[in-house]
């Protein structure tokens, strides 16, 4: 029993080690590893995809290799088996909680449907938006008890689709900037956002939990064939892979900020009018910058957060009495900082309007010009 309880101490502390190694020369690099918004909606997509497939192909690939080295470390199939393993647990706990967590969200937040008729005109707007962009069944549009103004969409084939819209959005936004809001949330849904970021979030989950194993059965002494063959090179590969997962997790972060690219996008396209985005997007962060209570709350709600509109902690210059487009074009001279921007799991906001007035000139709509 004191064998174990030593051993997982050391897990954790080569853990925190692999962990603290790898994010420290991360935000070293960040200048050079976060690039500008996207160029175009093609670009986007292709984007898309090469990080898809990037994540996709280098962790199978990480896995399978190691699921290899053990087999000729064991003399057996066990390498193999362990992988296999291990993914499965993943794939279990992953799909579980997808498939329950909007019952979660349902009572953390506790979400009510429209009660009065301005919120049961957004939702006649939500089915109009749905229909427009193919949904065979529009999302239902519920109301989340919070102060914070933002605004998700979940769901699970057990408990159907939803977007959420807070309180504290209705009272602080237009109702044609609330709009916008909801054809983004649809974006994410009829795009598949969370089967996407859930499919490639399996990778570094694995690899991690992998390697967690691998470091513990290496301090427990697990031998090989080989009695040269020393228990410890189970743990050093499981530091590996356990730093390795670490760097996957970046690069499924980094994957989560282009589909909000894209969800910014469909709002633009399904609406016609990419500037009411953006106003929504400067006037959320500045009522979070005017009331610090707001963003304490948003601060404890945690279990979501990667799937509000914005992400809630990040902070601009302003007030409650302005012009909202003179905010929107201050907001896009901006340059944001690389570092946060790769601990985010939003894309920052400058860069967010700056991709929506591409989106504008494709379009052909035009802005409002301020003085």
């Amino acid at each position: 029993m004191f064998a174990w309880i030593v051993a997982y101490w050391w897990v954790l502390v080569l853990e925190g080690i692999a962990v603290s190694s790898v994010v420290a020369l991360i935000s070293m690099a960040a200048p050079r590893l976060v690039g500008g918004e996207p160029r175009s909606l093609a670009s986007l997509k292709l984007s898309m995809a090469l990080s898809a497939v990037a994540i996709f192909l280098a962790g199978v690939g990480l896995i399978a290799g190691v699921a290899w080295l053990l087999d000729e470390y064991y003399g057996t199939a066990a390498g193999g088996g362990l992988a296999l393993g291990v993914a499965g647990f993943v794939l279990l706990l992953m799909v579980g909680q997808w498939l329950f967590s909007p019952y979660i969200i349902n009572a953390l937040y506790r979400v009510h449907p429209p009660e009065d008729p301005y919120e049961e005109s957004l939702r006649l707007e939500l089915e109009r938006i749905a229909r427009a962009s193919g949904l065979r069944r529009p999302p239902r549009l519920v109301i989340a008890r919070m102060d914070v103004p933002n605004a998700f969409s979940y769901g699970s084939p057990l408990a159907g689709s939803y977007v959420a819209v807070t309180q504290g959005l209705l009272r602080v936004m237009p109702r044609e900037e609330v709009v916008a809001v909801l054809g983004h949330e649809v974006g994410h849904l009829k795009h598949r956002d969370v089967s996407w970021i859930l499919a490639l979030s399996l990778i570094p989950l694995a690899i991690y939990y992998l390697g967690r194993t691998l470091i513990f059965a290496g301090l427990l002494g697990s031998g090989s064939r080989d009695e040269e063959s020393s228990p410890l090179l189970l743990a050093l590969i499981g530091v590996v892979l356990v730093a390795a997962g670490v760097v996957f997790k970046f690069l499924v972060a980094h994957f989560n900020r282009l589909r909000e690219y894209y969800a910014d996008a469909h709002s633009a396209l399904v609406t016609g009018s990419p500037r009411l985005l953006q106003r929504a997007l400067a006037r959320i962060h500045l009522a979070l910058k005017g009331d610090p209570r707001m963003a304490s709350e948003a601060a404890s709600r945690g279990l979501v957060s990667q799937l509000f509109i914005v992400a809630p902690l990040v902070e601009v210059q302003g007030g409650f009495f302005y012009d909202i487009d003179d905010i929107v074009e201050s907001l896009k001279a901006q340059e944001p900082s690389p570092l946060e921007e790769l601990f985010a799991s939003h894309p920052p906001i400058p860069k967010r309007l700056r991709f929506l007035e591409r989106i504008a000139e494709k379009i052909g709509v035009e802005v409002p010009i301020t003085e």
